[in-house]
């Protein structure tokens, strides 16, 4: 996909479109984007701790765990 570039321009313009929208439902609602953004990335973090996600060398195995977590995780809707 990264090779077509026509494509990847639309979809740039549709990502946009999006990111606008949720922004602009943010401010209409009255809530902290920063906020909302950061506590998201605060709960993704514990939910799937670095060293499951990074898959390298010095941690075998590390890519299933991190498969079997968020297969948990959805399982419990979270």
């Amino acid at each position: 996909m990264k090779s077509d570039k026509e494509k990847l321009e639309e979809i740039k313009k549709e990502l946009a479109d999006v990111l606008i929208y949720a922004v602009q439902m943010s401010v209409l609602l009255g809530l902290d984007t920063k906020k909302i953004i950061f506590d998201k990335i605060a709960h993704v973090d514990k939910k799937y701790p670095v060293a499951l996600v990074k898959n390298n060398k010095k941690n075998p195995g590390t890519e299933s765990a991190y498969w079997r977590i968020k297969k948990e995780y959805r399982k419990k809707g979270l």
